[in-house]
């Protein structure tokens, strides 16, 4: 056993550089579902970098310290707080905001996020619109023939915690339906998307181009 050790150490330590790399400094991810369409679509495969918020400890999920906490708008990785899962989704809410839900708009803090409809979806039953968060725009869809998940009641965003929604607003499991995610749970911050399968991309999200 030492002898192979000492023949394959050279593999054995580029296979441990390369695990510590993906849990505690950056990952690349492929995407399982449709939740985040437009934005990013089933296949596609973001970089996740995981110091952004933090240098993070190797094969757990703590952190050494925090230097940075999630801003609206950001797409961050996390923990699903309800299963075993890892999702990805888009930051709509940060500790101490007020969140509502108005059909397809979303009310942070009383105020209407800024909303523009660019498809009404009068062919395809697909509305796509676009949606301004802090300043950063990002396209969003909603398929008519279904119900949107509302939020008909104020919900105040706890300390250490965030409210988190899919940019395809009635095919996404998000906090309407499994409330906060703890700021333990995230994972990383989607900087970049790497390889895409989508025949069309929206001009926010295309190959290389960052996502924050």
């Amino acid at each position: 056993m030492r002898k192979f050790l000492r023949r394959h150490r050279g593999i054995f330590f580029i296979v441990l550089g390369v695990l510590c790399f993906r849990t505690a400094i950056a990952d690349w991810n492929p995407v399982p579902t449709g939740s985040m369409e437009p934005t990013i679509y089933p296949g596609d495969v973001v970089l996740v970098n995981k110091t952004l918020l933090g240098p993070a400890l190797p094969f757990t999920k703590g952190r050494l310290w925090a230097w940075q906490e999630p801003r609206r708008g950001d797409i961050i990785t996390f923990q699903a707080p309800h299963v075993d899962e890892v999702y990805i989704k888009r930051v709509i809410g940060v500790p101490g905001d007020r969140i509502r839900t108005d059909g397809i708009r979303v009310l942070v803090n009383g105020v209407a996020l800024p909303l523009t409809v660019i498809d009404d979806g009068n062919t395809s039953g697909i509305l796509r619109a676009v949606e301004t968060i802090d300043g950063r725009e990002h396209y969003l869809q909603v398929n008519q023939r279904y119900l949107v998940q509302q939020l008909r009641e104020e919900v105040v965003v706890p300390e250490q915690a965030y409210f988190v929604m899919g940019d395809y607003r009635n095919n996404s499991e998000d906090s309407r339906v499994f409330g906060f995610v703890p700021a333990a749970n995230i994972l990383g911050r989607a900087t970049r998307l790497a390889v895409s399968v989508a025949e069309e991309r929206n001009p926010f999200t295309s190959i290389g181009q960052r996502m924050e």
